[in-house]
This record gives C-alpha cells, structure tokens and sequence, in this order.
C-alpha cells in the first residue's frame, strides 16, 4: 500500500546499498561520522517534523497501515527533499531495534542546538545541568525528558556519557531530543571553569561532611548542579573544583537515587524559583 501511494518500488533487498547505510546508523561510531541518526516510530517521526529537522529518509514497512495524517504528513516531509522508501518486513526489521515497530523510521541530521566541543556554550541566562559518565541510556533519555519539563535550557554531558542518538536513548527521551539545547564536552573540567567565569555557583551532588541539605539550603536558577557515574558518583577532581556539595536528604538505610530520579529532584527545585 505504501510503495503504490507514494510512487515507488518497495525495496526487498537488505543489501540495498542505502538500507546498509542506515542500518549501520545503529552503531554510534557510524552515527558520528555520518552526522545522522534513526528515529523509530510515528511520534518522533511527527517531533522531528514539528521541530524542523533535517530529515534524510523516511522508511516505511510496506506492510504498515499509517493514518491519513501521517501519510500526509510524510508527503510534506518529502516536499522538504526527504527520501521515501518502502521496504518488506525482512528489511524494516535490520533497521529497528523495537519489539513491537510501528512502521515507520526516521533519519534526521544531528540537531542543530547540539554541540561537540572542549567545554560549553551555555549562555549567561541559561539553567544548566552538567553530567559526568552517566552510562545508562535509559537515566540520559530520562534526563532529556526531565530537562524539557522543568525548564532547564542546557545540558551538558562529558563525552563517555551514553550516547544522546542511541535508540535506547532517544526512546526513553520521547522528544525531548528537540526540545533541549546539549553540549558533549570532552572536558568537563574545562565546561566548569567557563560556568563559573559567569559567576555561577557549581555544586556537586555527594554526600560529604560538609554537604549542604537541599531543600534546607537555598539555591538560585543560575546554579549548576553535576550529577555523577551512576555507580562512582561525581569524581574527586570534579567535587574539588566546585563551589560546594549538596545531597538529597531521604529515610535512613536505603539506597541512592536512580540518577534520572535524581535529576528531577533537582530540576524540580531550580523550577520552583
């Protein structure tokens, strides 16, 4: 149905030399150097359109029954320069990591407000959040969705964090990729010198005995919190050179907080202000 509506043959090949590029947009080291990443299901595929990313290609399981809107949709897309193709079932399965695919994947260029660099771009009235080797791509999709509900501008992730473009990621982000302006410092150290030069308090979240309480302690939008490795916390170096320390306080005898949790804990208090 798919193929005869937008005028074009399906594709039932998985060595296509264009479907062997897109699937291989799986693999983070491809991503970086292709400049691309997938996007898998209607949502974000409607997201990527409604923030006006650059998309690519738009691949379509021939077997899939889209709405008319999102066809109508996909017809915009492709006035816009985005390639269409249709594939079978054998082939849209090589291009998805999903259990239960909706048919339809995206691949968009990498957006526009994110950055790679030595440090950070974050701009004087800009809320930031600074996170050092959050490995989990489930707690970084979780941060970006926190981060667009909380009204913080800017985040900013040390290089060996997982991967913003990852599908693990970008599904738990569930939009939120568009939504929220990301720098990847290969130096955080770096990122933290260029805060404070604006005159930002730097606060650490750790446990330490001279560890502010939040919630008992006050903060200011400009402040900028570091959430640390989910198993190691905020390293030494980085704790030395902040400002100061804060935990969140919680019931005796239990565990440390999920670090998405975490994150909007805090996120939520720089909200209020």
């Amino acid at each position: 149905m798919n193929s005869q509506f937008f005028g074009v043959e399906c594709v039932t090949s998985k060595s296509n030399s264009t479907i062997v590029k897109i699937a291989k947009l799986l693999n983070k080291k491809d991503r970086k150097q292709e400049q691309l990443f997938i996007l898998d299901g209607i949502k974000l595929f409607v997201e990527a359109q409604k923030f006006d990313a650059d998309i690519k290609y738009i691949i379509l399981n021939e077997s899939a029954l889209l709405e008319e809107k999102i066809l109508e949709k996909i017809c915009l897309a492709r006035d816009k320069g985005a390639v269409i193709l249709c594939v079978n079932d054998i082939v849209f399965n090589k291009l998805t990591e999903e259990s239960s695919p909706q048919g339809i994947i995206t691949v968009c260029s990498f957006l526009k407000n994110h950055c790679f660099s030595t440090s950070t771009n974050a701009k004087n009235e800009e809320k930031v959040m600074v996170f050092e080797s959050v490995r989990d791509p489930g707690n970084v999709g979780s941060i970006l969705r926190n981060a667009a509900a909380f009204g913080i501008d800017r985040l900013v992730f040390s290089s060996d964090c997982a991967d913003i473009y990852s599908p693990k990621v970008l599904r738990a982000a569930m939009g939120a990729i568009f939504k929220v302006k990301i720098d990847i410092s290969s130096n955080l150290s770096n990122a933290i010198d260029d805060l404070k030069k604006q005159g930002r308090r730097v606060i650490a979240t750790t446990l330490g005995e001279k560890s502010l309480v939040l919630g008992k302690n006050a903060i200011s939008a400009g402040d900028v919190f570091i959430i640390g490795n989910e198993g190691h916390g905020v390293s030494d170096s980085l704790i030395d050179k902040s400002d100061e320390t804060m935990f969140i306080p919680m019931c005796e005898n239990t565990e440390s907080l999920n670090a998405s949790v975490a994150t909007a804990i805090l996120m939520w208090e720089i909200y209020k202000i």
